[in-house]
């Protein structure tokens, strides 16, 4: 894929980083040149000095060409404008934009800017952290109560079928990962202890289940 991103901050350079490695073309635009250095010696991206809505830059870092743009930097302002330009300007098929306070999602929604609240996530994987052991933090979806997670399953799940342990319309599995494999299973695939399970799961899911996952010892 080849992907515009502007703001090359801790975000954005880290997702720059990323998506190279995995072989994406990748281009980075900043006003701030000496950011770039955050990028490395082996980042096989562009870098580009300006601003993330000025249509010339984006020009010049193939915005043309993009399959997806994010906006990534610390101005909710300039990232809702960055992407307003490379959607209706440029007609990129996929924006998103970093939205760092949470007051102005409404007007996120009303301009139809696709975005990743960065409070709101930070504030979920710390009360993942304190309050539900048994799951690890992966992904929640703006507008619902439905998390992507993981948990591990303990010995009173070795054995369980992967459609016992899942609950209508509270838990889907999606996939489980077992010593070096990652495997999608069916209903009757049988758990052992120890896997690595993937799952879509509904607030309140952990306590249907709890008895089959592996408990962290109490840390006195």
């Amino acid at each position: 894929m080849r992907i515009v991103i502007a703001g090359c901050g801790r975000v954005g350079s880290d997702l720059a980083l990323t998506l190279s490695e995995e072989g994406h073309d990748v281009s980075v635009i900043d006003n701030r040149p000496d950011v770039f250095d955050r990028l490395g010696s082996t980042f096989n991206g562009t870098t580009h000095e300006g601003l993330g809505y000025d249509v010339r830059v984006l020009r010049d870092a193939g915005i043309e060409f993009a399959d997806a743009f994010v906006a990534a930097t610390d101005s909710d302002n300039a990232n809702a404008m960055a992407v307003q330009v490379a959607k209706r300007v440029f007609g990129v098929p996929k924006t998103i934009a970093r939205l760092d306070d949470p007051a102005r999602e409404d007007a996120y929604r009303a301009l139809d800017v696709q975005f990743v609240p960065g409070a709101k996530l930070t504030s979920k994987v710390i009360h993942e952290q304190i309050v539900r052991e048994e799951f690890s933090y992966h992904v929640t979806f703006s507008g619902g109560d439905v998390e992507i997670v993981e948990m591990i399953i303990g010995p009173g799940g070795s054995g369980l079928r992967v459609g016992v342990l899942e609950v209508a319309n509270d838990l889907r599995v999606a996939a489980v990962h077992r010593g070096h494999r990652t495997l999608i299973p069916d209903d009757d695939f049988a758990l052992a202890e120890g896997d690595l399970v993937v799952a879509a799961a509904r607030s309140g899911a952990r306590k249907k289940i709890r008895r089959y996952l592996a408990v962290k010892e109490d840390r006195g």
